[in-house]
């Protein structure tokens, strides 16, 4: 009785969990086990039960219980010892009551277990708690096969090419609005947006669709509504995007154009309208109308159901499927025998989403049996149509990569690997197969870490460095680092498992025939890797075969700043690699004084090359700051001159005047310059701002902080801005997004001033001395690392030039 109350105390108690050092909240043992069985939760995160002292792993506590450390005997009363009787009496008594025990937890634990697998295996949610699944380690190390008549995305491409060709450029070729003025122009603009995306030889075009879209929009000799539609798709600027769509529209029905680029600007438009659903009803309305047209004018043939299937399942047209699925499925059927293979496939996807609809989106445990017999109905029928299709046409992968989506929910890793096979059969390099699969083998589902990165080996084991094949190992490589829950610009690339791997795939990439043209890009890549992998000899080898030269595309999208990479990379590897590496241990883990002391050193060293002595300056221009901003002084936040080592330009134009302002001159993507020094998570900026010239009255300036990677939108921005559709605001969002918070401010056509404060997460800030933020909680959680966080100045850009003039900007650290 004594061991059961025992256990059900350990049950019943409530327990804190933690991850990366957040406090999550207290939770229930069995709300911890549901989060968990959900996905929810990773298993990595840590838990302490109430009233003690340790932490544990949350999948460590699941799968064992909690270790509860018994307290310590109290002292005795007595100070006599005790008799050699009375020791072993308590020894063997401690032994059987231990067994005891033991014998109670383990049955405990064993028919929790039990029950809790019971109910993942009926949800079919994962099936394992942080174990190699054998199932999906399995699954994964099968080789890939495929014959002479498997098609590649290259292959692919050819068809979706020549889809795209005849609903664009021969539609405007024989039914545009022509106009001598831009006819030469806008068919070069719709060829090269087509071989962008679909290969061609103007792929390599070096025309800026973006500004041309831009100087199309406002030439008054444009006026032909698909043309407005292309420029509309290649805008920057969101707004700017939905005007453009808008008089595509207007101007269609006075048109002789077929249904298909009414119905892709009809389509487009939407998904800029999330918050009007009225509007997004009535244009879905027009495009049904519109879907039915193109099989009746001619703009659908049967030739093209596979590139129709596309768009509609995980193409543009995929969220108007799930918002009208039975509406498009009839228009379909009312097609024609001849689109018996789409009708089959819709048929299918659409079961797919009914199953999900009907079990919904809770933990298994909250699923009704009306709902598990929905879910099981809807997916029967779903594999019964999506055979069929696959049976119609066995050369067409996207029927047997939607029945991986219902072995997924019905089935096990076995069967998807099946479909998988199926799938790559007729396209080797199918992107969605290769996602599917990969998804599968999570954690979560059927999968382990162990099964995620021996599909990775079994993708470089094909060989096809012809093909993005053996590239998958790098997105394997990412999904185990997401079910790590890795800060933005933390990688396991130089793990013992891994790194071999990596090896493998990029020397294969680069020696490849078909890859000569990439070759370069692909030394890029390799060179990252190997630098966060701590293969510093590796980066050195592909740097120097650049000739350290790295495009600046490449350097981005990593989630941390890399503008130094080759500099470092060149001072680890040189004369003084031994003291570089002493000082940047030193400099990572906060040690300001030794590295500052290590890298003045260096600073007067005789025998360092030139690149080492560029790195070290570098280094040193960043340690001032960092030293005052320690000690919570206000610091001057511009460069001091326009190369200023410790700052970096990553968009726009800079100019430091002699007043001591800092111009900048707005590119297509606005402006975003930061200091290399590390500011810590809690600070302030004031400081001012001129508004000098605008082509049009807009404008947007403002700050940039958190992991300056302007491409993988690790930062957050506070802007303040005058806008055609917002009007005077300020907001703050990560990066350049519309999950913002905001304020109307009164803004002045050239001169205004800020003040910002980032403080434990919560925002504070004034415009013009006006407050607009006080302790505002921002849409989405600043989650930049301490040792990570920079901050800059930089705000998008309304596809007009801007020019704007920073002044007297000041930072301070908050130190407590």
């Amino acid at each position: 009785m004594l061991v059961r109350s025992f256990l059900d105390e350990i049950v019943r108690m409530t327990y804190r969990m933690r991850r990366q050092g957040e406090d999550l909240g207290v939770f229930s043992l069995e709300e911890l086990r549901r989060r968990r069985e959900s996905g929810e939760l990773t298993g990595s995160e840590y838990i302490q039960a109430e009233g003690k002292a340790d932490w544990q792993p949350l999948d460590l506590v699941l799968q064992q219980g909690y270790r509860v450390v018994p307290p310590p005997l109290p002292p005795s009363v007595s100070k006599s010892h005790p008799s050699q009787g009375l020791v072993w009496f308590l020894v063997v008594g401690g032994v059987i009551f231990f067994i005891i025990f033991a014998t109670f937890f383990f049955y405990l634990v064993i028919n929790f277990q039990r029950g809790f697998q019971a109910a993942i295996n009926s949800g079919r949610a994962q099936r394992s708690l942080n174990q190699s699944s054998r199932e999906g380690v399995t699954a994964a190390g099968k080789p890939v096969t495929w014959t002479t008549n498997t098609l590649t995305e290259r292959d692919v491409q050819k068809r979706a090419r020549e889809f795209r060709l005849r609903q664009w450029l021969e539609s405007y070729e024989q039914r545009g609005r022509h106009n001598p003025a831009s006819d030469a122009e806008v068919e070069q603009f719709i060829r090269v947006w087509i071989d962008r995306n679909y290969g061609g030889p103007e792929a390599t075009n070096t025309l800026s669709l973006e500004a041309e879209s831009d100087r199309l929009a406002n030439d008054p000799n444009c006026t032909d509504s698909l043309a407005l539609t292309v420029a509309a798709d290649n805008s920057i600027e969101i707004f700017e995007a939905i005007h453009r769509f808008e008089r595509a529209m207007d101007a269609f029905p006075d048109s002789h154009h077929k249904a298909y680029p009414r119905l892709y600007a009809s389509v487009r438009i939407t998904r800029f309208l999330s918050d009007h659903p009225e509007r997004i009803a009535a244009l879905d309305a027009s495009s049904l109308k519109l879907l039915g047209n193109c099989f009746a004018d001619g703009s659908f043939l049967p030739g093209d159901q596979q590139e129709i299937g596309e768009i509609f399942v995980d193409g543009w047209g995929s969220r108007l499927f799930k918002r009208n699925e039975a509406a498009i499925c009839q228009i379909v059927h009312q097609a024609g025998p001849a689109y018996q293979w789409l009708a089959l496939t819709l048929d299918g996807e659409r079961d797919i989403n009914e199953a999900w609809k009907a079990r919904g989106s809770g933990y298994a445990n909250t699923v009704t049996a009306e709902g598990w017999r929905g879910f099981s109905e809807h997916l029967a029928e779903a594999r019964k149509l999506l055979t069929e299709a696959w049976n119609l046409e066995p050369d067409w992968p996207l029927a047997p990569c939607r029945m991986m989506t219902v072995a997924l929910g019905d089935s096990g890793a076995d069967e998807m690997r099946v479909w998988f096979d199926r799938t790559l059969s007729a396209q080797v390099d199918y992107p969605e197969a290769w996602s599917e699969m990969r998804w599968g083998l999570r954690p979560r589902w059927y999968g382990s870490e162990t099964a995620m990165l021996a599909l990775g080996r079994t993708a470089i084991n094909t060989g096809r460095f012809d093909t993005d094949v053996p590239r998958k190992f790098f997105d394997c490589v990412a999904d185990v680092e997401s079910e790590q829950e890795l800060h933005p610009g933390r990688h396991i690339y130089g793990r013992a498992d891994i790194w071999p791997e990596f090896q493998r795939m990029y020397q294969g990439y680069i020696a490849a025939p078909s890859q000569l043209p990439f070759r370069s890009g692909w030394r890029s890549s390799y060179a990252i890797v190997a630098y966060f992998a701590g293969k510093y000899d590796v980066a050195a080898e592909q740097l120097k075969a650049l000739n350290w030269k790295l495009e600046p595309q490449n350097l981005t999208g990593w989630g941390t700043d890399l503008s130094l990479m080759p500099l470092e990379v060149a001072a680890r590897t040189g004369p003084l690699g031994k003291k570089i590496a002493m000082a940047e241990s030193s400099y990572r883990n906060g040690d300001l004084a030794t590295a500052l002391r290590l890298f003045t050193d260096l600073q007067v060293a005789t025998n360092a090359d030139e690149r080492t002595r560029e790195f070290v300056q570098i280094r040193l221009a960043s340690f001032a700051m960092e030293q005052r901003l320690q000690k919570g002084e206000w610091v001057d936040f511009t460069p001091s001159q326009n190369d200023d080592p410790g700052w970096v330009c990553s968009r726009g134009k800079i100019q430091r005047l002699p007043d001591g302002t800092l111009e900048v001159q707005s590119g297509p993507e606005g402006h975003f310059i930061f200091s290399r020094a590390r500011i810590g998570a809690n600070f302030e900026i004031r400081g001012e701002f001129d508004v000098v010239r605008s082509s049009t009255k807009y404008f947007q300036a403002g700050l940039v902080m958190g992991t300056p990677d302007v491409d993988a939108y690790t930062f957050h921005a506070f802007r303040i801005k005058r806008h055609q559709q917002e009007g005077d605001i300020a907001c703050f969002a990560r990066g350049w997004g519309l999950r913002q918070i905001q304020q109307r401010v009164k803004l002045n056509d050239g001169y205004n001033s800020f003040d910002f404060r980032l403080d434990r997460g919560h925002i504070t800030a004034s415009v013009n001395g006006d407050e607009v933020f006080k302790d505002a909680v921002p849409k989405e959680t600043i989650d930049t690392p301490d040792e990570d966080m920079r901050a800059g100045l930089g705000a998008f850009n309304d596809t007009n030039d801007t020019v704007i003039r920073y002044r007297h900007i000041q930072i301070r650290k908050l130190v407590r």
